[in-house]
């Protein structure tokens, strides 16, 4: 499912006190990069993955939307020094390597520029605490504890974290859909195998709560010191 709106927002008021310039590392299909450059902000999107990054280019063809795509990895960013106003890491950060990251952040930010760090979990709502149950039954695998991670990034980045924002989002979901965001979630598709998968969809399937993909999202946001403007 998208972003809440209100996170969305919270963003491009970030924007909006730093300038336009944003940067989307690990912007996988664009479900934030579409929509800040709908706002008309100038998204510079980063994505490893270039199936994604395929996708992203062609719905913002299709939307009429200008946003400019590298095929590349937040440790090596193909961005001049001192070129962008907000550097956003969203439900990416435990794929990156947070010291090289960090040290990439420190370059491209202008002084003054802004770093957003967005987290995602799952809510604790019944039906979601139950999709956990079934997860810790089926794998020991489980999400990265982010915090050291985003506390080393930040501080590579010369950025100080002095902001965070709590959103809610539920949303319902049929079988299908149900299904695809499942597969999707690095610690459970990927993870479990199509045996254990098959096996834990079954169980998932029977859950007797109605199917609402419910998550928590943490946006830690903070700026650089000194003053000046990016490099045009």
């Amino acid at each position: 499912p998208p972003y809440p709106t209100v996170l969305v927002d919270t963003l491009c008021e970030l924007a909006t006190n730093s300038g336009p310039r944003v940067l989307d590392i690990g912007a996988g299909i664009g479900h934030l990069a579409l929509p800040l450059a709908q706002r008309g902000l100038e998204v510079v999107a980063v994505e490893p993955a270039r199936a994604m990054l395929d996708r992203l280019q062609s719905s913002a063809g299709n939307s009429g939307l200008s946003v400019q795509s590298f095929h590349a990895a937040a440790e090596a960013l193909p961005l001049e020094c001192a070129s962008v106003d907000l550097a956003l890491i969203a439900d990416a950060l435990h794929f990156v390597d947070a010291e090289l990251a960090g040290v990439q952040l420190r370059r491209v930010l202008v002084r003054r520029g802004v770093l957003a760090i967005v987290t995602c979990e799952f809510a604790q709502t019944p039906f979601m605490c139950e999709v956990q149950r079934l997860v810790a039954q089926t794998s020991d695998r489980r999400p990265r504890d982010l915090g050291q991670a985003i506390r080393h990034v930040a501080s590579l980045a010369d950025v100080r974290l002095n902001q965070e924002w709590t959103f809610q989002d539920e949303t319902p979901v049929d079988r299908s859909t149900l299904l695809r965001i499942l597969k999707s979630v690095s610690f459970i598709g990927p993870a479990f195998g199509p045996s254990r998968f098959a096996d834990f969809w079954q169980k998932v399937q029977v859950i007797p709560e109605a199917a609402v993909w419910a998550r928590t999202f943490m946006i830690y946001a903070g700026r650089k010191p000194g003053t000046g403007v990016r490099n045009q």
